[in-house]
């Protein structure tokens, strides 16, 4: 790995620990204000190796751009469809009801269930209350 990757992936890694899930498009944005020279398609292939690797995760939207966390502990996201903002929920609750659900698809389908990615979508505090 060269030194320019390295920082590169580092600046990513800054981006994603100061926003909030954000798209590959909001981490270029702000790299971009202290180091001008990045392109977009260096944010996308580093986001690509870092999401592959395990290094973060790449949360899909379905109808709109992937989000992206730093957080790669299991937990669940939550997205509001009116501002688009996105919340971690922790799941220590419900890890049985998930070993279950593994449990069963596996009887289901014969698949083995690695990892799973799960959206709950909803309307947020905020926009409900019209602050947001």
């Amino acid at each position: 790995m060269n030194r320019r990757y390295s920082a590169q992936k580092m600046m990513i890694e800054n981006s994603l620990r100061k926003l909030n899930h954000p798209t590959a498009s909001e981490i270029y944005e702000d790299i971009r204000k202290d180091y001008p020279n990045i392109s977009l398609g260096t944010v996308y292939r580093n986001l690509g190796t870092m999401s592959e690797s395990g290094e973060i995760l790449r949360i899909p939207m379905g109808d709109a751009p992937d989000r992206f966390d730093i957080n790669i502990h299991e937990h669940l996201h939550v997205v509001c469809t009116e501002c688009g903002s996105a919340f971690d929920a922790e799941i220590d609750k419900l890890k049985d009801f998930f070993e279950q659900i593994d449990e069963f698809l596996e009887q289901s389908t014969g698949v083995h269930i690695e990892s799973r990615v799960m959206i709950f979508k909803g309307i947020c505090s905020g926009c409900r209350d019209g602050s947001g």
